[in-house]
């Protein structure tokens, strides 16, 4: 099993963090990840030794050393620069994290009363949420999205076209209709502010615009 962990660096299911749970996990260091370097990148965790070894070849090009060429590889390789950065930035992650957490359980408590306009990110128990993401669903999303860019706040639908949905998708059959859940919730999802440079004030005038809008 591979992980796709790319925006849940930090986060945990029953106990054991995420990229510890299959054979492989892949995290991505995008800038704006919880954990991001300068530019792209990524990086992969494992616990099998026969495929760290295949993958640090892979990314070389396939070299496994200066003259000899093992496989026809690729150049995914992350540069000094962006291991610095990414680095450094690790030494945040604990922080970043419970910050994001903290300013999520504000809109779970500011919205919950909002229902049924209103839906907040479903909780369970055994898992540990980092909240690169934090995604409501709202009615009327398009008219609250353009209330609350007129008053400075910019939110994302992330994604407002599901995958089976998608031209990359197209072969495999898939119509509108086919994941009726995912798809009512493409029309619903949309992200609001999280990242840990929040202010408390910030958050609260997030919170009352949409209140605004809902209630007047």
């Amino acid at each position: 099993m591979i992980e796709d962990a790319a925006q849940a660096v930090g986060a945990a299911v029953g106990g054991r963090v995420v990229g510890s749970l299959g054979t492989a996990g892949a995290f991505s260091l995008y800038p704006l990840k919880n954990v991001g370097a300068a530019g792209d990148g990524g990086m992969l965790t494992t616990s099998a030794r026969e495929l760290a070894d295949r993958v640090a070849v892979l990314r070389h090009h396939g070299l496994r050393d200066r003259d000899a060429c093992e496989v026809f590889g690729y150049n995914s390789r992350l540069d000094t620069l962006q291991a610095i950065v990414a680095d450094a930035a690790l030494d945040r992650l604990a922080a970043v994290t419970e910050t994001r957490i903290r300013h999520a359980a504000f809109y779970d408590a500011a919205l919950r009363g909002l229902a049924p306009d209103v839906a907040v990110p479903p909780r369970r128990s055994h898992v540990r949420q980092v909240f690169h993401t934090y995604v409501i669903q709202a009615e009327a999303r398009t008219k609250l999205i353009a209330h609350l860019d007129a008053h400075g706040v910019e939110t994302k639908i992330h994604y407002p076209i599901p995958i089976h949905l998608q031209k990359a998708a197209e072969h495999l059959g898939y119509k509108r209709g086919a994941f009726p859940v995912c798809e009512a919730q493409s029309e619903r999802i949309l992200s609001l502010p999280i990242h840990e440079h929040l202010s408390s004030d910030e958050q609260a005038y997030v919170v009352e615009r949409i209140r605004e809008f809902y209630r007047g």
